[in-house]
């Protein structure tokens, strides 16, 4: 017997949407009821328009995504597979360039000689550990975001993130007066990992690998650390308040793209 991923109800004979291959009840068998892919990617438009790609079309979702991307069909890899290359390729050039990395990362005191940074140095890191964690926990929780609210609203959440933390670490700077320059993924992860939490409380994360707690008391727990160790940022290195910002972001754009209550089953993932 099977059951419905929204509403986990038993279904005997259950529907198998043919554009994303889930499994729902009568209830939530079309794809404006379940979130379906197809909805992001512009595949269903319309009950008409559903039948007529049903009628002209019999190949699957993945296959019709890229015949609609044309020459992008590299977003057919997912945004944070893309990402992630992206991220690897910047750190390698970062270890085999000299002046690469100041070039940019994030200036509080050149803000206006360098305003790029805002961007760009979400991309860069600060070694091999700073690397491998966030490459790590995007992995996880990027790809299980883009898998609920697609490709656009994950790509949106991430960069909006990212930068809106670097315009936090900015006004932490000035208040403070310690201009020092700022780097990293984190206030972008942290904005993808406080959406997450809001559209799917059910998600469960190992805290250090070995410590099972829901993704909203793990969220918690990292919001409470950044706030107490906001003041010592000079001395711990750790931009705390670029990674509040790009809390706050996340949970704005988790709240605002939920619309029913979690639709997919409990889930572990190491953090």
């Amino acid at each position: 017997m099977n059951r419905c991923e929204i509403c986990g109800k038993h279904e005997v004979l259950p529907y198998v949407c043919s554009y994303c291959g889930g499994v729902y009840c009568s209830e939530h068998r079309l794809p404006e009821y379940h979130s379906c892919p197809g909805l992001e990617a512009g595949i269903v438009k319309s009950p008409v328009e559903k039948r007529r790609i049903e009628e002209d079309y019999s190949v699957p979702v993945r296959r019709k995504r890229r015949i609609s991307s044309g020459k992008f069909r590299l977003v057919s890899y997912g945004y944070t597979n893309l990402i992630l290359a992206l991220i690897a390729i910047v750190f390698f050039l970062q270890l085999a360039i000299p002046h690469f990395t100041p070039l940019f990362y994030f200036d509080p005191g050149n803000i206006t000689r360098k305003p790029w940074g805002i961007l760009t140095s979400i991309f860069l890191h600060g070694g091999l550990n700073h690397f491998l964690i966030n490459f790590i926990v995007l992995l996880f929780f990027g790809n299980e975001l883009e898998r609920r609210v697609g490709g656009g609203n994950f790509l949106k959440i991430f960069l909006l993130s990212g930068m809106a933390g670097n315009l936090g670490y900015l006004a932490y700077s000035i208040l403070s007066g310690d201009p020092t320059p700022a780097l990293g993924a984190s206030g972008a992860i942290y904005g993808v990992f406080a959406s997450l939490a809001v559209i799917a409380p059910e998600v469960r994360v190992l805290v250090f690998f070995f410590i099972p707690l829901s993704i909203r008391t793990a969220l918690i727990l990292f919001a409470i650390y950044d706030i107490i160790f906001l003041p010592l940022s000079s001395i711990t290195g750790i931009a705390s308040a670029a990674h509040l910002t790009g809390l706050a972001v996340g949970l704005y754009y988790g709240r605002k793209l939920r619309k029913r209550p979690p639709s997919y089953r409990m889930v572990l993932y190491p953090f």
